[in-house]
């Protein structure tokens, strides 16, 4: 079994809870995970078996889980400054990076911080973007069910008021592009966020790019099956070794 290890960062925002797998016998570089906006690192345990031998870190960025959660500071910029303090407390000098949902913008936006430290970029069923959100997002938000449980149990109601608040449209086709490194896209056959059109976007924005579909899932790529995209993450990085020579 896959010994996991709760280890806490300090950032901007406060303290900052991870979970990771670190231990003599994990080879290869490290995966850094950005979740969604409303997830929390225990909801990965198999994702850590799933990756194993290689080192997995989930991240809970200021909100989420037993994080910290600040009356203000919830822009991309502030959700990236709590991943680079993951970063810089798990002493990572280079990582491949796994992100889902609304995680992949803050995911995409540390690439572009720490080009260098970025290996490939595995992306859950999200396009390369940051939405803005409406005013009526938090109210929204608040009355649904997140992997049956609601809302309001996962996340408290100003996190999602600062999120809407300081979020703005921004495209990142450009800049995943430009970081030259190995894409994998997932996406749900069952419905989910990425269309076609949003396939073929990533295929015209990035030179080395994979595509791979999950026929039972729709945006959550992690049910049914809750190893079928962190698998997925664990091939993709293995092949990028053999291609290059063994290099990770």
């Amino acid at each position: 079994m896959t010994e996991v290890l709760e280890r806490w960062a300090e950032g901007t925002g406060g303290r900052l809870r991870y979970l990771d797998s670190a231990s003599e016998e994990t080879v290869g570089l490290p995966v850094l995970f950005s979740p969604g906006l409303s997830d929390t690192a225990d909801e990965y345990e198999a994702a850590f078996a799933a990756l194993t031998p290689r080192r997995l870190l989930v991240v809970e960025v200021r909100g989420q889980g037993r994080s910290d959660a600040p009356p203000t500071g919830y822009s991309a910029d502030d959700h990236v400054d709590d991943l680079e303090a993951v970063v810089e407390h798990a002493g990572l000098d280079r990582f491949h990076l796994m992100t889902f949902s609304r995680g992949t913008t803050w995911g995409i936006d540390l690439a572009r911080r720490r080009p260098s430290c970025v290996a490939s970029v595995s992306i859950g069923d999200y396009r390369a973007v940051e939405v803005g959100l409406p005013p009526t997002f938090a109210e929204s938000q608040w009355r649904t069910r997140f992997r049956g449980r609601p809302m309001p149990d996962r996340v408290t109601f100003h996190v999602l008021e600062g999120i809407a608040r300081e979020s703005r449209d921004r495209d990142l086709w450009e800049a995943l592009g430009g970081l030259g490194v190995p894409v994998l896209v997932g996406r749900g056959a069952a419905g989910g966020i990425l269309r076609d059109a949003d396939v073929e976007r990533y295929r015209a924005a990035v030179a080395d790019i994979e595509v791979v579909t999950f026929d039972d899932a729709a945006h959550d790529l992690f049910r049914p099956d809750r190893t079928a995209y962190p698998r997925a993450v664990a091939d993709f990085v293995a092949r990028q070794v053999a291609e290059t020579g063994g290099r990770p």
